[in-house]
């Protein structure tokens, strides 16, 4: 169930959208912040390989945070996206909203920059896949546009179906 006790207080506009690495922020702190995300949100089969797939030039990494004055570091990290881009695909890797925020818009804030991005770059379409049981994701992912394209029973493990969607852009 999501976590809609903050949402009255949450202000998306404060969200800050970056490519990391970055100038803007200090990338390893927030690149740690990420990785400590990971391990929490997915199984360790799931878990994405940083450092390997970051340093493919197709690979990209995004992330939003809130800057914070009183605390060290000085941001706290809401989210992050990864998706991979080639010439014939694009493929939406990871989204992962951090635990106390969700059901506040920040997936949606994420998916809709991503999306964006997309477009700006020149792709078609984008696909990505989701475990069938992971509802809220795929309430997002819909709410985006995405269109169910196909299942794989067991794609995720014994009796865990994933769902390939795809958004035309």
């Amino acid at each position: 169930m999501a976590n809609r006790s903050n949402e009255a207080d949450f202000d998306l506009n404060k969200l800050i959208y970056v490519k990391v690495p970055s100038k803007r922020v200090e990338s390893a702190p927030l690149l740690d912040a990420v990785k400590r995300t990971e391990k929490q949100t997915f199984p360790t089969g799931e878990a994405f390989q940083f450092d390997s797939e970051l340093a493919k030039r197709t690979t990209n990494l995004y992330c939003t945070y809130l800057h914070t004055v009183a605390s060290i570091p000085p941001y706290q990290l809401c989210g992050y996206v990864v998706y991979l881009r080639t010439k014939a695909l694009t493929r939406i890797h990871k989204v992962c909203v951090a635990e106390p925020l969700r059901g506040n818009g920040v997936g949606g804030f994420m998916m809709a920059k991503v999306i964006e991005e997309l477009r700006r770059s020149g792709a078609s379409e984008v696909d990505l896949w989701v475990d069938e049981g992971r509802e809220p994701a795929r309430r997002l992912y819909k709410a985006c546009g995405f269109e169910e394209m196909e299942s794989v029973e067991n794609y995720y493990g014994k009796g865990r179906t994933g769902i390939r969607m795809r958004l035309e852009l």
